[in-house]
């Protein structure tokens, strides 16, 4: 299996199972004080999965922005499941957790250019 339709896959699989963690009804607490650092690290994770889909430096950029948005529509459908809430500190949390997650990204890995779009 080529390299990019496996990242592909993984990606889409994260987002899956992030919405099915989102959206399930209950509210969380087994998470308790640690709420927002999940938010956060479930996020940044989020983002390194998304660099490694050999996007240009641009398109890497519009993702981490759809992701973003992304978890801006969960916490907001979080609204309508009983026993969940939709929270603006999370979609903060998320928020720069992508931010974070992306900036190291092209910290470690340097940032993509056009010819990085090539299979390996």
């Amino acid at each position: 299996m080529k390299i990019r339709v496996r990242s592909t896959l993984i990606f889409a699989s994260y987002a899956v199972l992030v919405a099915f963690a989102s959206l399930r009804q209950g509210s969380g607490s087994f998470i308790g004080s640690y709420d927002k650092l999940a938010h956060f690290l479930t996020y940044s994770l989020f983002a390194v999965l998304a660099y490694r889909l050999f996007l240009s430096a641009s398109q890497y950029r519009y993702l981490c922005l759809g992701i973003i948005a992304y978890s801006g529509l969960l916490e907001i459908a979080q609204s309508f499941v009983p026993g969940r809430d939709m929270s603006v500190l999370d979609l903060v949390a998320n928020a720069l957790g992508v931010i974070l997650g992306a900036l190291l990204c092209e910290k470690i890995f340097g940032t993509r250019s056009m010819s990085s779009t090539t299979d390996e």
